[in-house]
C-alpha cells in the first residue's frame, strides 16, 4: 500500500486501497461516497429522529436492515427514504447479522454503521463531509470512530441520565484535525472503508455478541487501522438498567430474550478459521483473566500469597488500561465463551428487500 491517499481519476480522490472516496459510476450499479447502514428491531419511534440526523445527497444512500420488527419500523424507514431489507425470522441472530447484510447491499466507498436507537451528531457529520475532498489520510486508515454518549431512558421513555465516552475513554482519542489516534476497539457506531470490511470477510452474521472486536481484529490482521477522533459521533438511547440487571446480562446465559453466549461463538468461529490467536491478540483481557485463574492452584501450592498477588496484578492492569469493573465483565466473557463454544452454526442469513408502497 502507498502512504496516504493519492489522486485518481477525475471523479475523485483514491485512498491507499485504491477506493475512490467520491461518487462514481461503474457499469450499471451506482457507486456512492457514503452508505449509512442502520440496523434495528422495533425502533419505529426513534427512526425518524435518526434519519433526520443523517447526511443526505446524491452521493449518499441510506440502508435500513430490520430484524423482523413487530412495530412499524419497516414502513417508517421506507417513508424516511431508506432502502429497506428485512431479515427472515429464523435468521435473526444479533447486530452482526444486519451489518453483514447492509455491507453486502451497500454501494458506498465509506460505510457508516449505526443502531436504530442512535442519533448521529452533527459534529461527526461535518467530519464525514471533510472526507469527501481529503487526499492525505494517514497510512493504512481503515475507518474512524468518535465519541458515543449514552442517554439512559426509563420505562416511560424519559432520559434520566447521560454519560459520555462510554465506548472509548478520552485518553484513547486524538484531535480530529490530526485524524485522531489509532485504537483497538469500537462500538456499534463506526465509519469504515467498505473495502477493508470485505477484505476482512465482512461482519460475522452468526454470532450474538463481540461482533465489533471480531471484525476489527480481522481488519487489524490485514494491517488496517481504526482512528478515534475526539468528536461527538452518536447519542445512544439505551435503557437505564439497575446493577442487578447489568449483572444478569453479564453472567446469565439468557436474559430478556437475548442469548448471551456470543463470545463463545466468536472463539469457535475464529478457531475454525485458524485465526484465534489474532483475536486474542486484540482482545486479550478475558484470556489473561483465565490464565490467572488457571495458574492460581499451582501457585497456591508453592506459596498461597502468589496466587492472590497474580490475580490482583491482573485486576489492577485491567483497572488501569480499562476500568476497574471490567474485571467482572471479562469474568462474564469467560462464562459466555464456555457456554457458546458448541453453539456456533455458520450459515448464510436469508433476507429480502422491502419495496416502498405505490402512492
Amino acid at each position: 500500500m502507498n502512504d496516504g491517499a493519492k489522486m485518481g481519476s477525475p471523479g475523485g480522490a483514491v485512498n491507499e486501497t485504491g477506493v475512490e472516496i467520491r461518487k462514481r459510476t461503474t457499469g450499471k450499479k451506482q457507486q456512492y461516497q457514503l452508505s449509512v447502514v442502520v440496523i434495528g428491531r422495533n425502533e419505529g419511534k426513534r427512526l425518524p429522529g435518526l434519519f433526520s440526523s443523517l447526511p443526505a445527497g446524491n452521493d449518499i444512500e441510506w440502508i435500513y436492515v430490520d430484524s423482523y420488527s413487530t412495530d412499524d419500523s419497516v414502513n417508517t424507514a421506507l417513508e424516511c427514504g431508506a432502502k429497506v431489507y428485512r431479515v427472515e425470522k429464523d435468521c435473526v441472530y444479533g447486530p452482526g447479522t444486519g451489518r453483514y447484510i447492509g455491507t453486502k447491499e451497500a454501494s458506498g466507498c465509506w460505510v457508516l454503521y449505526l443502531d436504530g436507537d442512535m442519533i448521529l451528531r452533527q459534529e461527526f457529520a461535518a467530519f464525514i463531509e471533510r472526507l469527501k475532498s481529503e487526499r492525505n489520510l494517514p497510512p493504512a486508515t481503515a475507518g474512524f470512530v468518535g465519541r458515543t454518549c449514552n442517554r439512559y431512558i426509563d420505562q416511560h421513555g424519559s432520559i434520566v441520565s447521560a454519560r459520555d465516552y462510554v465506548v472509548l475513554s478520552q485518553r484513547e482519542m486524538g484531535p480530529a484535525e490530526d485524524w485522531g489516534r489509532p485504537v483497538f476497539y469500537h462500538g456499534g457506531a463506526v465509519l469504515y472503508l467498505k473495502e477493508y470490511v470485505l477484505m476482512a470477510g465482512n461482519w460475522n452474521p452468526n454470532v450474538y455478541q463481540l461482533e465489533e472486536i471480531d471484525l476489527y481484529s480481522r481488519v487489524r490482521a490485514l494491517g488496517g487501522i481504526l482512528r478515534a477522533v475526539d468528536l461527538p459521533m452518536a447519542d445512544h438511547y439505551t435503557p437505564d438498567l439497575s446493577l442487578g440487571e447489568k449483572i444478569k446480562l453479564n453472567f446469565l446465559p439468557r436474559y430478556r430474550g437475548k442469548n448471551l453466549y456470543g463470545a463463545g461463538q466468536v472463539v469457535a468461529a475464529r478457531f475454525r478459521a485458524g485465526s484465534l490467536l489474532s483475536f486474542i491478540r486484540f482482545y486479550p483481557y478475558p484470556f489473561v483473566v483465565l490464565s490467572g485463574l488457571l495458574l492460581a492452584p499451582p501457585l497456591y501450592m508453592l506459596q498461597p500469597g502468589l496466587a492472590l498477588l497474580l490475580n490482583l496484578v491482573i485486576a489492577a492492569w485491567i483497572a488501569v488500561t480499562k476500568k476497574s469493573y471490567y474485571y467482572l465483565v471479562y469474568l462474564g466473557n469467560l462464562l459466555q465463551i464456555f457456554r457458546g463454544l458448541g453453539r456456533y452454526r455458520p450459515r448464510e442469513p436469508r433476507y429480502r428487500r422491502i419495496a416502498a408502497p405505490d402512492k
